[in-house]
Protein backbone atom coordinates (compact mmCIF):
# COMPACT_ATOMS: atom_id res chain seq x y z
CA UNK A 1 0.00 0.00 0.00
CA UNK A 2 1.42 3.36 -1.06
CA UNK A 3 1.93 6.13 1.49
CA UNK A 4 -0.37 8.68 -0.09
CA UNK A 5 0.16 11.18 2.71
CA UNK A 6 3.92 11.28 2.19
CA UNK A 7 3.49 11.49 -1.59
CA UNK A 8 1.00 14.32 -1.16
CA UNK A 9 3.42 16.30 1.00
CA UNK A 10 6.26 15.73 -1.47
CA UNK A 11 4.34 16.93 -4.53
CA UNK A 12 2.79 19.79 -2.56
CA UNK A 13 6.27 21.24 -1.94
CA UNK A 14 7.08 20.61 -5.62
CA UNK A 15 4.13 22.99 -6.25
CA UNK A 16 2.07 20.29 -7.98
CA UNK A 17 -1.04 21.20 -6.04
CA UNK A 18 -3.65 19.28 -8.06
CA UNK A 19 -1.54 16.15 -7.78
CA UNK A 20 -1.07 16.77 -4.06
CA UNK A 21 -4.82 17.13 -3.62
CA UNK A 22 -5.25 13.81 -5.41
CA UNK A 23 -2.84 12.04 -3.03
CA UNK A 24 -4.43 13.62 0.04
CA UNK A 25 -7.85 12.54 -1.24
CA UNK A 26 -6.61 8.97 -1.71
CA UNK A 27 -5.28 9.02 1.86
CA UNK A 28 -8.64 10.31 3.12
CA UNK A 29 -10.48 7.56 1.23
CA UNK A 30 -8.37 4.98 3.10
CA UNK A 31 -8.24 6.86 6.39
CA UNK A 32 -11.18 9.30 6.64
CA UNK A 33 -10.06 10.54 10.07
CA UNK A 34 -6.57 11.61 8.92
CA UNK A 35 -6.32 15.22 10.04
CA UNK A 36 -3.01 15.68 8.25
CA UNK A 37 -4.53 14.53 4.93
CA UNK A 38 -7.49 16.86 5.52
CA UNK A 39 -5.19 19.84 6.13
CA UNK A 40 -3.12 18.84 3.08
CA UNK A 41 -6.23 18.77 0.90
CA UNK A 42 -7.45 22.14 2.23
CA UNK A 43 -4.07 23.77 1.69
CA UNK A 44 -3.66 22.18 -1.76
CA UNK A 45 -6.96 23.75 -2.76
CA UNK A 46 -5.92 27.07 -1.25
CA UNK A 47 -2.57 26.92 -3.09
CA UNK A 48 -4.35 26.94 -6.44
CA UNK A 49 -5.26 30.58 -5.81
CA UNK A 50 -2.84 31.77 -3.10
CA UNK A 51 0.29 29.70 -3.48
CA UNK A 52 2.67 31.58 -1.15
CA UNK A 53 0.23 31.67 1.74
CA UNK A 54 -0.60 27.98 1.39
CA UNK A 55 3.07 26.98 1.27
CA UNK A 56 3.82 29.07 4.36
CA UNK A 57 0.82 27.66 6.22
CA UNK A 58 1.74 24.07 5.37
CA UNK A 59 5.31 24.60 6.59
CA UNK A 60 3.94 26.22 9.75
CA UNK A 61 1.53 23.32 10.25
CA UNK A 62 4.20 20.64 9.81
CA UNK A 63 6.58 22.38 12.24
CA UNK A 64 3.82 22.68 14.86
CA UNK A 65 2.76 19.07 14.32
CA UNK A 66 6.36 17.88 14.65
CA UNK A 67 6.77 19.92 17.85
CA UNK A 68 3.66 18.31 19.33
CA UNK A 69 1.53 21.45 19.36
CA UNK A 70 -1.99 20.55 20.44
CA UNK A 71 -4.91 21.36 18.16
CA UNK A 72 -2.62 22.52 15.34
CA UNK A 73 -5.16 21.28 12.78
CA UNK A 74 -7.87 23.51 14.25
CA UNK A 75 -5.43 26.41 14.34
CA UNK A 76 -4.60 25.99 10.63
CA UNK A 77 -8.27 25.68 9.71
CA UNK A 78 -8.99 28.93 11.57
CA UNK A 79 -6.17 30.68 9.72
CA UNK A 80 -7.38 29.34 6.37
CA UNK A 81 -10.89 30.55 7.20
CA UNK A 82 -9.53 34.00 8.10
CA UNK A 83 -7.55 34.15 4.85
CA UNK A 84 -10.59 33.16 2.81
CA UNK A 85 -12.76 35.73 4.60
CA UNK A 86 -10.22 38.45 3.86
CA UNK A 87 -9.86 37.42 0.22
CA UNK A 88 -13.62 37.61 -0.44
CA UNK A 89 -13.81 41.41 -0.05
CA UNK A 90 -10.71 41.76 -2.25
CA UNK A 91 -12.25 39.53 -4.90
CA UNK A 92 -15.48 41.52 -4.72
CA UNK A 93 -13.56 44.76 -5.16
CA UNK A 94 -12.20 43.63 -8.52
CA UNK A 95 -15.37 42.06 -9.91
CA UNK A 96 -18.23 43.61 -11.93
CA UNK A 97 -17.69 47.39 -11.77
CA UNK A 98 -14.49 49.02 -12.88
CA UNK A 99 -11.69 49.48 -10.38
CA UNK A 100 -12.12 53.28 -10.59
CA UNK A 101 -15.87 53.02 -9.84
CA UNK A 102 -15.17 50.86 -6.82
CA UNK A 103 -12.50 53.22 -5.50
CA UNK A 104 -14.96 56.10 -5.78
CA UNK A 105 -17.76 54.05 -4.18
CA UNK A 106 -15.45 53.13 -1.30
CA UNK A 107 -14.37 56.77 -0.79
CA UNK A 108 -10.86 55.64 -1.48
CA UNK A 109 -7.74 56.65 -3.32
CA UNK A 110 -5.09 54.45 -4.85
CA UNK A 111 -1.78 54.27 -3.06
CA UNK A 112 -0.09 55.99 -6.01
CA UNK A 113 -2.49 58.93 -5.59
CA UNK A 114 -1.83 58.97 -1.86
CA UNK A 115 1.91 59.24 -2.57
CA UNK A 116 1.17 62.27 -4.78
CA UNK A 117 -0.88 63.74 -1.91
CA UNK A 118 2.12 63.30 0.40
CA UNK A 119 4.27 65.28 -2.04
CA UNK A 120 1.71 68.08 -2.26
CA UNK A 121 1.16 68.25 1.53
CA UNK A 122 4.86 67.97 2.33
CA UNK A 123 4.79 65.07 4.82
CA UNK A 124 3.22 61.67 5.24
CA UNK A 125 1.77 62.71 8.58
CA UNK A 126 -0.07 65.73 7.18
CA UNK A 127 -1.39 63.80 4.19
CA UNK A 128 -2.54 60.87 6.32
CA UNK A 129 -4.22 63.12 8.88
CA UNK A 130 -6.09 64.84 6.02
CA UNK A 131 -7.67 61.59 4.86
CA UNK A 132 -7.62 59.19 7.81
CA UNK A 133 -11.27 59.67 8.82
CA UNK A 134 -12.83 60.16 5.42
CA UNK A 135 -10.92 58.22 2.80
CA UNK A 136 -9.55 54.70 2.43
CA UNK A 137 -6.14 54.12 0.90
CA UNK A 138 -6.56 51.33 -1.64
CA UNK A 139 -3.39 49.24 -1.82
CA UNK A 140 -3.07 46.47 -4.38
CA UNK A 141 0.60 45.48 -4.09
CA UNK A 142 2.33 43.92 -1.10
CA UNK A 143 5.38 46.18 -1.37
CA UNK A 144 3.12 49.24 -1.23
CA UNK A 145 1.40 47.79 1.82
CA UNK A 146 4.73 47.25 3.59
CA UNK A 147 5.82 50.78 2.66
CA UNK A 148 2.54 52.20 3.97
CA UNK A 149 2.94 50.33 7.28
CA UNK A 150 6.54 51.51 7.65
CA UNK A 151 5.39 55.10 7.02
CA UNK A 152 2.65 54.75 9.64
CA UNK A 153 5.20 53.56 12.20
CA UNK A 154 7.77 56.22 11.32
CA UNK A 155 5.16 58.95 11.67
CA UNK A 156 3.75 57.99 15.06
CA UNK A 157 0.70 55.95 14.02
CA UNK A 158 1.84 52.79 15.81
CA UNK A 159 -1.62 51.69 16.99
CA UNK A 160 -3.07 51.92 13.49
CA UNK A 161 -0.11 50.03 12.05
CA UNK A 162 -0.48 47.29 14.68
CA UNK A 163 -4.11 46.73 13.65
CA UNK A 164 -3.02 46.21 10.05
CA UNK A 165 -0.01 44.12 11.06
CA UNK A 166 -2.05 41.73 13.21
CA UNK A 167 -4.31 40.96 10.26
CA UNK A 168 -1.44 40.71 7.81
CA UNK A 169 0.60 38.35 10.00
CA UNK A 170 -2.36 35.99 10.26
CA UNK A 171 -2.27 35.73 6.46
CA UNK A 172 1.53 35.76 6.06
CA UNK A 173 2.79 34.25 9.34
CA UNK A 174 6.42 33.91 8.24
CA UNK A 175 6.85 37.13 6.27
CA UNK A 176 10.14 38.69 7.35
CA UNK A 177 9.15 42.23 6.35
CA UNK A 178 5.99 42.15 8.45
CA UNK A 179 7.73 40.55 11.42
CA UNK A 180 10.46 43.21 11.32
CA UNK A 181 7.79 45.94 11.28
CA UNK A 182 6.20 44.42 14.38
CA UNK A 183 9.58 44.48 16.11
CA UNK A 184 10.00 48.10 15.05
CA UNK A 185 6.66 49.05 16.60
CA UNK A 186 7.53 47.36 19.88
CA UNK A 187 10.85 49.22 20.24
Amino acid sequence: MADYLEQGITVFFEKKFKEAMHFFSLELSQNPLSQQARIGAILSDMALSTEDQALALFEYYLVNKENGTENCEEMIEEIVSAVENQLDPITNLFSHRSFEDKINAENGIRYEDFLALIKSRGTFKEAFEDIMFSTKVIISKKEDFVDFLAQLIDNGFEEISLNYLESAVSIFPNDEQLLSLIKKVHK
